[in-house]
């Protein structure tokens, strides 16, 4: 997800700005990484090679595979915002069969309603959608995106996460997380 990069870009440069280092975030101890590639080259994988009820059960196992890494680290900052909002997406992609999309909201985002919307993520929001209001509601028209509230807090977390370890109290020690 762009946005997640760009929230993640922002939160580095203000914690550069405030004095903070890129040594301090790379330096930040973070268990079972290998989950995120994982997790993503399945959902990648599964994209291209699956539809229906098996590219739902791919979906879903991808970000089950990223829930656990999440959860491993829970103690570093942003990590719950991030896992809450994962939690929020894996919901109302379970509860419809994929993400739910407003045509409005693609129209608002500077889209055309009348972009194909499907694939093995993606759905039309009807009226029949359960949690409507936590599917791909968000309109960013600047980056042509949609989002949901789970992809907003996912994005929040993680640039938390990267500020918190870049910033200058970081660099101090005020926040280390050294095991």
């Amino acid at each position: 997800m762009f946005t997640v990069v760009i929230f993640a870009v922002i939160a580095v440069l203000i914690g550069l700005a405030r004095g903070g280092s890129l040594s301090s975030l790379a330096a930040t101890r973070v268990r079972w990484l290998w989950l995120v590639y994982t997790g993503v080259l399945v959902q990648v994988a599964g994209a291209l090679l699956l539809s229906g009820d098996a590219g739902l059960v791919v979906v879903i196992a991808s970000n089950a595979v990223i829930a656990a890494f999440l959860l491993a680290n829970l103690r570093l900052p942003g990590m719950t915002l991030a896992a809450v909002g994962l939690v929020l997406n894996v919901l109302v992609i379970a509860a419809n069969g994929a993400m739910p999309v407003s045509a409005e909201v693609i129209e608002a985002a500077g889209g055309s309603d009348t972009e194909e919307i499907g694939g093995l993520k993606h759905e039309r929001l009807t009226d029949d959608t359960r949690f409507a209001f936590l599917g791909d509601v968000i309109a960013v028209p600047g980056l042509r995106e949609v989002l949901s509230l789970g992809d907003v807090l996912l994005a929040l977390g993680i640039a938390y996460f990267v500020y918190s370890r870049t910033s200058a109290e970081a660099r101090r020690g005020r926040h280390s997380l050294a095991e």
